[in-house]
């Protein structure tokens, strides 16, 4: 016990000083040349041993000879490639080609005669301890910061080597090639899938492992395996991709991005490869369905849901075709913007969130119908099959995770509309008198320095911009109804309402916050509820308010007294002061300014909190606004997306895609948390409200 005690010390001191080293060296605080490659290049020493024992055994077979000798003649090559030339890439890549060729060989050459030899249960054992420490080694490098995670690698090309090597293994070796080699790139399917942060891919995963381990080689192929050197291979594989899950910091669209930003036809030619996978997996499986031995009820389901998998399936490659389309239009946006756009607030802007939320369904839908159509087959499954299932299984899991990070991460659809009245001034006395030319001629400028400031607004945010209204002769009652009523009854290209209506307002106002318009009109609160809940009595849109004005802060009454409609109200107020020309020194389009450089990426730049601010922010909201989502697709949506889009024969199957939400389940909490978003909004209103569009009402 005495020797064990010290033993596990002298191994917590090690490791603990050697995690400490990489630290150090990640900081750049120690010198001199580092001996952290050698420590990673312990699970490789260990293997290659573990390959020498595996050869030993076999030595008798004149193909392992071979092997054993053009092993040697690599391993020389390779190391005069990394010392000799200092081409460390192709060194890296020979000796993985042949640490991959050498784990089929011995895996396949495998005897239960074998079992009993002595130095076949020590490569068994090394081989345990070489995944083993490449487990460890791997985690201390994530734990250490030592790899950069954040490349968006989607796969490493070093595996890529090594799988080619047990693909040339598996030829060798006379094998069923096609099915082994297609099992090895639906394997590394997997690892792409996992790596594009699909955590659904890990369930996928496991099941080809499992199923492979338990029915692919001992009774579809008849061959015994042993089974420790693929576990090795496939350890070596998976460790990194499941374990950058939780350290990697790139989200799932950060990930998807390399393939996202490829031209149209990548996408196409990427599409039609996926349709090539699918025919085939289903030729294979249809091809074999007969030979069971109860075919006359088997062929009749199998054909019947041939003819539901036929039309999902169409319905999954035109979403494809649907979804590269918008990419590529996204992409185009991209290239024209300026840089400080990025590629989730276009494709939220262009309505690719309403896309992935109404879609995800039907990609659910077609992997269940690729998973059913394989269980009526089971009973006649083969090698090719088999291969083949988990070859199409990942890449519709990978199509179905990216809707579903679409629906979810990105934001809403949001309409904006300014309108602007500068050239009138309310006086006291509740009289609008048209200024004198000079003072027509400085509203005027700041006018129009207000429009393009408001259009930054729609521009960054990628806000669909309805039209900046301004009149140098005053904006009457009847024109501003006309507009708005147009404005609110606006909706996106694909059909449904927008998420968000956006109104600015700069100009003058009573003192009860109506707005001053010309020919002695007024545009009261009442009045633009009364329009907005006129078309918006079942959409769940909200409506918000920009008001740049000395009074405006007197709607915020109204707006807080509302129960059923989404409405927020952001404007500003002037500071309280001895000083009775405070309010005549106020400017508008004062507040403008600040709110939108605080909202446009400058936002250290403006100081809400700073004591001498004349102009303050202010915002209220209704009291539901807390219970906002942005749109989710109703039948009716869905519908006509599906008559839209698909063929007409496909149409009966909507009904299978118009289960409940997922969140209908937790009706009870989502009431509960409803409620203490609710209060806390009015109780303690925070002081930046995200408005999921980018931008935030603020107050101080």
């Amino acid at each position: 016990m005495y020797r064990l005690a010290r033993g596990l010390n002298c191994v917590k001191y090690y490791f603990s000083h050697l995690l400490h080293y990489c630290l150090k060296m990640k900081s750049g605080s120690v010198r001199g040349m580092t001996i952290l490659p050698f420590l990673g290049a312990i699970p490789e020493a260990l293997l290659i041993i573990a390959l020498g024992f595996g050869l030993y055994v076999r030595f008798s077979d004149a193909i392992i000879m071979i092997f054993c000798v053009l092993g040697l003649f690599v391993f020389g090559i390779s190391l005069a490639f990394v010392y000799y030339f200092s081409i460390s890439t192709v060194g890296k890549c020979l000796i993985r080609l042949w640490l991959g060729c050498l784990l089929g060989v011995i895996a396949f050459t495998g005897k239960a005669e074998f079992a009993t030899e002595l130095s076949e249960q020590a490569m068994n054992a090394l081989l345990v301890v070489s995944v083993g420490t490449h487990f460890l080694w791997t985690v201390g490098q994530r734990l250490a910061h030592l790899p950069d995670l954040d490349t968006g690698l989607i796969i490493n090309n070093f595996d890529c080597i090594e799988m080619l090597g047990m693909v040339v293994a598996c030829n060798t070796q006379g094998r069923d090639f096609i099915s082994v080699s297609l099992l090895v790139v639906a394997f590394a399917f997997s690892l792409v899938s996992i790596r594009l942060k699909s955590y659904i891919a890990v369930l996928n995963l496991l099941c080809l492992i499992s199923i492979t381990s338990s029915v692919y080689f001992s009774q579809l192929l008849a061959t015994h395996v042993n089974p420790y050197p693929l576990v090795c291979f496939a350890g070596r594989m998976m460790f990194a991709p499941i374990l950058d899950l939780y350290f990697s910091k790139l989200t799932m669209l950060e990930r998807w991005q390399g393939f996202l930003g490829q031209s149209k036809a990548v996408h196409r030619l990427m599409i039609l490869f996926v349709i090539s996978i699918e025919l085939a997996f289903y030729s294979v499986v249809a091809k074999h369905t007969p030979n069971h031995k109860e075919w006359y009820v088997v062929v009749p389901i199998f054909a019947t849901f041939s003819v539901i998998w036929f039309c999902y399936h169409i319905v999954f490659i035109i979403t494809c075709w649907q979804l590269g389309n918008k990419i590529a239009d996204c992409n185009a946006t991209y290239r024209n913007l300026s840089e400080h756009q990025n590629m989730r607030r276009i494709m939220a802007a262009k309505g690719v969130r309403h896309f992935g939320l109404i879609t995800e369904r039907l990609t659910l839908v077609t992997v269940l119908t690729t998973v059913v159509l394989a269980a009526v087959g089971w009973e006649t499954k083969t090698a090719l099959s088999m291969s083949l299932l988990f070859l199409v299984l990942p890449l519709e899991l990978a199509v179905m995770s990216l809707l579903w990070e679409l629906g979810s991460v990105l934001g809403g659809t949001c309409i904006g509309y300014a309108i602007v009245a500068p050239a009138v001034y309310h006086r006291p006395g509740d009289a609008i008198t048209v200024l004198p030319t000079s003072a027509m001629q400085e509203l005027s400028h700041r006018a129009t320095h207000i429009l393009n400031t408001v259009q930054r607004l729609f521009s960054y945010h990628l806000i669909d911009n309805y039209g900046c209204d301004y009149s140098s002769s005053g904006l009457t009652l009847s024109a501003v109804e006309s507009k708005l009523r147009a404005f609110l009854q606006k909706q996106t290209a694909d059909g449904p309402r927008f998420d968000t209506y956006l109104v600015y307002y700069s100009g003058h106002v009573h003192k009860n916050g109506d707005w001053a318009l010309a020919e002695d009109s007024t545009m009261k609160f009442e009045t633009l509820l009364e329009w907005w809940q006129e078309y918006n009595s079942t959409s769940g849109a909200r409506l918000v308010l920009i008001l740049d004005s000395v009074y405006s802060h007197q709607w915020l009454r109204q707006v807080s007294r509302l129960h059923d409609d989404y409405v927020a109200v952001q404007t500003c107020k002037i500071r309280k002061s001895n000083d009775p020309e405070i309010t005549e020194t106020f400017r508008v389009g004062d507040f403008t300014s600040d709110w939108i450089e605080y909202n446009c990426g400058n936002a250290s730049e403006v100081s809400w909190s700073d004591a001498e601010r004349q102009v303050i922010p202010i915002y209220g909201v209704s009291r539901c606004w807390t219970d906002f989502t942005f749109h989710l697709p109703t039948q009716q949506d869905i519908a006509e997306h599906w008559s839209a889009n698909f063929p007409r024969v496909t149409q009966p199957l909507i009904r299978a895609t118009n289960f409940p939400h997922v969140g209908s389940l937790s009706f009870c909490c989502d009431c509960l948390l409803r409620c203490i978003k609710r209060k806390r909004m009015h109780w303690l209103p925070p002081m930046e409200c995200d408005t999921g569009h980018g931008f935030r009402l603020i107050r101080s």
